[in-house]
C-alpha cells in the first residue's frame, strides 16, 4: 500500500479495510505506547491501554470524523484511557485497603497477623525504594490520610503532580507484587 495520509487511510478504515487499519496501528503504536508508558509505567497496563485505543477506534470508526490527521484523536483517546486506568487503579487500592481493614477488624489468627506484618514490611521496603517525591506523596496519602491538596501544600508541588506521583507509586507497587 502506498503511503497514504491519515485522511485517506481513515476513509479506507471506515470502508472496513483491515490492511489500512494495520497500517494505522503500525504508524502510531510506537509513539502512543511511549506516551502511555510515561504516564502508566507498567508495561502490561500500557500495552492494554494501547490495544483498547485501537479496538475503540475500530468499533467507532463509522462515527468518527477526521479532517486532517488521526494524531489528535488518538492522543486525546489515550489521555482519557489513561485517566480511566488511573481511576480504576485507585478504586482497586481503596477496595484492597477496605478488605485489609476488614481483616484487621476480624479476630485475626497469629498466622494472619504474621502474614499481615510480612506484607507490611514488603510494602514498606518497596516504598523506601521509590523516588523521594513519589514516596512522600504516597506515604502522606496512604499512611497519614492527607488530602491531595494538603499533600501538595506540604511538598510544595502541584495537586496534579501529587496525583501523578500517587498513581505512579500504585503502579510501582502493582508491578512489584504481580
Amino acid at each position: 500500500m502506498k503511503q497514504l495520509d491519515d485522511t485517506e487511510l481513515f476513509i479506507r478504515i471506515q470502508a472496513d479495510d483491515r490492511y489500512a487499519f494495520s497500517e494505522l496501528v503500525n504508524r502510531y503504536s510506537d509513539i502512543l505506547f511511549r506516551f502511555i508508558q510515561r504516564r502508566v509505567s507498567c508495561t502490561e497496563d500500557s500495552e492494554d491501554i494501547l490495544q483498547e485505543i485501537f479496538v475503540s477506534l475500530w468499533h467507532q470508526r463509522l462515527n468518527i470524523t477526521i479532517e486532517y490527521s488521526l494524531y489528535p484523536y488518538l492522543f486525546k483517546t489515550a489521555k482519557y484511557k489513561i485517566i480511566d486506568w488511573t481511576i480504576n487503579e485507585q478504586k482497586k487500592i481503596v477496595r484492597a485497603e477496605k478488605l485489609l481493614a476488614s481483616f484487621q477488624r476480624a479476630s485475626p489468627t497469629s498466622e494472619d497477623e504474621l502474614l499481615a506484618k510480612e506484607l507490611a514490611v514488603l510494602i514498606d521496603t518497596e516504598i523506601e525504594k521509590m523516588p523521594t517525591t513519589m514516596k512522600s506523596a504516597f506515604s502522606l496519602s496512604r499512611k497519614e490520610s492527607m488530602s491531595i491538596k494538603d499533600i501538595a501544600s506540604e511538598l510544595a508541588i502541584s495537586e496534579q503532580t501529587v496525583k501523578n506521583n500517587i498513581s505512579l507509586a500504585l503502579g510501582w507497587l502493582k508491578l512489584r507484587f504481580k
